[in-house]
């Protein structure tokens, strides 16, 4: 009896969640990460299941063959958590333009998960993982883009405002107003063109709304 509780413990899993996730494909290290647990420990209980259930290593390597390629690997988990804890105590993403090689690092990391996003060559697992990175779908150096537009259209209004009439690119009085009526002729030929992207035409419209006159 006692010979048989000895056989009893040894053939029953101590880990059968570590052995779900190894017959799906994840791989030692994975498991390791997910469960906190020594890779060495890990790495351990699984040579200990094929002696007492043969076949374990090979149930995973055929799952593992299966996964998509361009899985998250433990380096690519290792940046993603680097994104994020620079997001929570920086509240903004890593910026290319930073001084620290570091912070120009990550978003360079960041540009190349957006590219392949961008090219559908993304796996739905780093998407997924992603998601947890606010805002990192946004293109950075469109949006510093869009922000210039919006201070260029300030001060397109703000000089109507206080001058009565919109700014010149030809017959200018000083250079300010030049950059600004160059700026809005640049908008006049977006409409014409009907490459103006409909929100700025909208806020065009709204911030100024006889701007279209070139009287």
């Amino acid at each position: 009896m006692a010979y048989f509780s000895v056989m009893t413990s040894w053939e029953v899993s101590r880990h059968p969640e570590w052995d779900m996730m190894y017959a799906a494909g994840l791989t030692v290290r994975e498991i390791a990460d997910l469960c906190h647990a020594n890779v060495a420990t890990v790495h351990l209980h699984f040579r200990v299941r094929e002696k007492y259930t043969p076949g374990v290593h090979e149930i995973h390597a055929v799952a593992l063959g299966k996964r998509d390629p361009d899985r998250p690997s433990t380096r690519w988990r290792q940046r993603l958590s680097e994104v994020l804890t620079f997001q929570e105590a920086h509240h903004r993403l890593p910026d290319s333009r930073a001084e620290e090689e570091e912070e120009r690092f990550l978003a360079r990391w960041l540009a190349t998960q957006r590219n392949a996003y961008r090219k559908g060559r993304l796996s739905a697992a780093k998407v997924i993982l992603l998601d947890g990175v606010k805002r990192w779908q946004v293109n950075l150096s469109q949006r510093r883009r869009d922000e210039h537009w919006r201070t260029m259209l300030e001060a397109v209004r703000i000089f109507v405002v206080s001058t009565g009439h919109m700014p010149r690119y030809r017959t200018y009085e000083t250079e300010e107003e030049r950059a600004l009526g160059v700026w809005l002729h640049n908008q006049h030929q977006g409409r014409i063109e009907n490459t103006l992207q409909p929100w700025r035409l909208a806020a065009l419209n709204n911030a100024v709304p006889e701007w279209r006159s070139r009287a």
